[in-house]
């Protein structure tokens, strides 16, 4: 039987597009892991699309808050985040990719640490990234427990596992809220995916947060490609918005979230 963890009355926040049979599977294995990993949390799936796809008859979960937005254009995932964490009423959210699942305990101990102690105010519960594919990610979406995934790193990867990213700053993301909406959220002007998590982690960083990562990994169940080639080039001028927020003088940065930060207030 999976342990079960708390994640102390905090606010889990997903984006979602249903475009393919591939995410639409993924998004609700990880809510059942949720439902059987953890407790004492708020789930809010926010969906952008032209018209919703979330299909209650999948899943029977009172925790889960279902948010749905008509919009066909590019992926508001920003817009989309920033607003799970404006309905949140918990002083932590979880920024939690709907394709991603991290080790539990480590999730866990993030919102502990964030709750009761000063020395972070960014956690990712995570250092790499690890693709998982063919049996072994079906066998997670019949069974979704991170049990099978146990002992699994970058340096002992099995078959049905790569290496997607060596470091990244998205996947999931732990925030106070006080401290997300000071440094602005999310930048909306983002458009699709891509480049607004490297952003954030510019941005908040320059403004004082403390960003930190475990040394564990997270697992990211494969859809579209087992690559990221073909997205980079379509996210470059994500990519190039990002770098701005690393290199503008510090008084038109703070100038930026406080812009930003508008969009909570309002």
């Amino acid at each position: 039987m999976t342990e079960k963890f708390s994640l102390f009355n905090a606010s889990v926040i997903m984006s979602y597009r249903g475009n393919t049979p591939e995410r639409e599977d993924n998004l609700y294995a990880v809510l059942r892991h949720f439902d059987l990993t953890y407790t004492d949390y708020t789930l809010f799936v926010m969906e952008a699309d032209a018209t919703p796809k979330f299909d209650w008859k999948r899943l029977s979960d009172d925790k889960v808050r279902h948010v749905f937005f008509p919009n066909a254009g590019p992926f508001p995932k920003a817009m989309l985040y920033n607003t799970g964490a404006k309905l949140s009423q918990s002083d932590i959210l979880v920024f939690n990719d709907v394709d991603c699942i991290a080790e539990p305990k480590a999730v866990s101990d993030c919102v502990r640490e964030l709750i009761h102690f000063q020395a972070h105010d960014v956690l990712c519960p995570f250092w790499e990234m690890i693709n998982v594919t063919g049996a072994l990610k079906q066998q997670f979406l019949s069974e979704p427990r991170y049990e099978m995934f146990n002992g699994i790193t970058k340096d002992a990867l099995v078959p049905d596992t790569s290496i997607l990213y060596e470091r990244n700053a998205g996947g999931i993301f732990i925030f106070r809220r006080k401290d997300f909406v000071r440094v602005g959220g999310l930048n909306m002007a983002f458009k699709g995916w891509g480049g607004e998590d490297s952003e954030l982690l510019h941005r908040a960083t320059r403004l004082g947060l403390k960003w930190s990562s475990l040394g564990t990994p997270l697992f990211h169940m494969n859809h579209d490609s087992v690559n990221r080639d073909g997205w980079r080039e379509q996210a470059m001028p994500n990519v190039e918005l990002g770098n701005q927020s690393e290199n503008m003088p510090m008084e038109q940065l703070q100038a930026l979230a406080e812009e930003l930060r508008q969009f909570f207030v309002a």
